[in-house]
């Protein structure tokens, strides 16, 4: 430890201790060749450990990442300017940061940040990161954690300690120290482990993110994380799912760059109204956990009735699209365009209809929200927690979308017209649709009877009963 009043290189001052750990303290000085200014100096103190031959390749490795350290530069980097080495310690020189650490704001919470902030910080961090991923060589952080991360009174965020920063070298199998610090330390951070690259700094990031969101402390459990949203319901899927990805044990299965996490990220800040599917879209594993495994009876899968309405469920995500876009915009020649996309969706599904079918079927409000959970699966909300369909007597269907604060329903009446199914949209959540639900409407009858045009089978009858559903057809 230094005493306070020494005199380092003749120039700096110690004024006052700030912090410290293993590796070493930070001090406060005062340059007084530049009028005292303030300034940072982290002390190193080398591993007692390590034999002489080891010393001085660890003297050599300093000498050269700090010079590499001192021709950095970015918005949320201190600038570090001198270093040097006294009596076998090595000090860095930094810019000083005033303001709070993220680990002395989190003593003022138990239960984490506003996920807004946390993504605005874990964006600063992706470009800091990104920056110094791509020098010649890599700068490998390997220190990142809240108390490694100043939030400055003008709202940047600082990264301010680079006492393990390291240099990658693609020719190392693994490290020989054990650097980091526990619970925010990747696996590979351990010597024998393998070698530190910029995706071990994506996991240290993961780790923080996750504490700053939750107040759950990963030094107490390293390498073991519960889902973000598991522990706080208010964060959403998507956040959550970019954290957990960011803390996978295995290298491979994290971000490959800090430009990619951050994208990830900005996707969690725009709002989403519908995600359209594409051809052949897989759903991740979040998504389906979500939803109910509700599996479906095999008889059902064949016949002609479920085919309809499965049919009418996978054209239904265009519909639900169009009729939340048109209570939005509330503009009747905005229901003309949504009805013609209503209509193109319908007329365009492939319903394979088939004959071999018995003229009647009933189905019931369980194995109807079982097959809505299937088909409007790629269509729904990320914050979606269940899919229903109510019944009522004579012929109301309703689609109900649970979400965490209140339920979206979407009202409508059920018909046939000239051997076609039809559905009227009439209200959501109890508000008539009046003008832009007929405009949308007719725009469906159209898609049905496009559809219909030249099938074998023809609707007679479709009755909402309290909990089913019972489809009359005739070839």
């Amino acid at each position: 430890m230094i005493e306070l009043e020494t005199v380092l290189q003749e120039r700096y001052r110690i004024v006052q201790k700030l912090g410290g750990g293993g590796m070493g303290e930070v001090y406060l000085a005062h340059d007084i060749r530049l009028a005292n200014k303030p300034c940072a100096i982290k002390q190193l103190v080398p591993d007692s450990h390590l034999s002489p031959e080891e010393r001085d390749q660890s003297t050599q490795q300093f000498q050269h990442e700090s010079a590499t350290l001192a021709r950095l530069h970015h918005p949320n980097l201190p600038d570090v300017y001198d270093y040097f080495e006294v009596e076998g310690n090595y000090y860095l020189v930094m810019e000083y940061i005033r303001g709070e650490t993220l680990a002395e704001k989190l003593r003022e919470t138990s239960d984490g940040f506003p996920q807004e902030s946390v993504v605005d910080w874990g964006m600063q961090l992706c470009e800091v990161l990104q920056y110094l991923h791509t020098q010649d060589p890599p700068v490998i952080f390997r220190d990142l954690k809240p108390s490694n991360i100043m939030v400055t009174p003008e709202g940047p965020i600082k990264l301010i300690d680079f006492g393990i920063a390291r240099l990658f070298d693609p020719s190392k199998q693994t490290d020989t120290l054990k650097m980091g610090t526990a619970g925010y330390a990747p696996p590979e951070g351990y010597a024998g482990q393998g070698q530190t690259t910029p995706r071990s700094d994506i996991y240290s990031l993961g780790v923080t993110m996750h504490e700053l969101l939750t107040g759950d402390d990963p030094t107490a459990h390293p390498f073991v994380f519960a889902p973000p949203r598991k522990l706080r319901p208010g964060i959403s899927s998507q956040l959550s799912e970019v954290i957990m990805q960011a803390v996978s044990l295995n290298p491979v299965n994290r971000y490959e760059s800090a430009v990619t996490m951050k994208l990830a990220l900005e996707k969690t800040t725009r709002p989403r109204l519908i995600a359209l599917p594409a051809k052949g879209r897989v759903m991740n594993d979040s998504k389906t956990a979500l939803l109910p495994d509700t599996s479906l009876p095999t008889e059902r899968l064949r016949t002609t009735g479920w085919q309809i309405f499965m049919g009418v469920l996978r054209a239904g995500g265009t519909i639900v699209l169009s009729l939340l876009l048109a209570t939005m915009v509330l503009a009747v020649a905005g229901a003309f365009l949504l009805s013609f996309l209503a209509e193109q969706a319908i007329a365009n599904t492939d319903w394979d209809l088939m004959e071999d079918t018995d003229p009647s079927y009933v189905l019931t409000e369980e194995e109807m929200s079982a097959g809505a959970r299937i088909a409007l699966k790629p269509y729904v909300l990320d914050s979606v927690e269940d899919i229903r369909i109510d019944f009522s007597s004579p012929d109301i269907a309703s689609l109900v979308l649970e979400f965490p604060d209140e339920p979206l329903t979407v009202q409508t009446r059920l018909g046939v017209d000239e051997g076609a199914p039809f559905i009227m949209l009439e209200r959501i959540n109890d508000v008539p649709l009046y003008v832009v639900g007929g405009i949308i409407s007719n725009g469906i009858r159209r898609g049905f009877q496009k559809a219909w045009e030249d099938s074998p089978i023809q609707v007679v009858s479709l009755d909402a009963e309290d909990t089913r559903l019972r489809v009359h057809i005739e070839k």
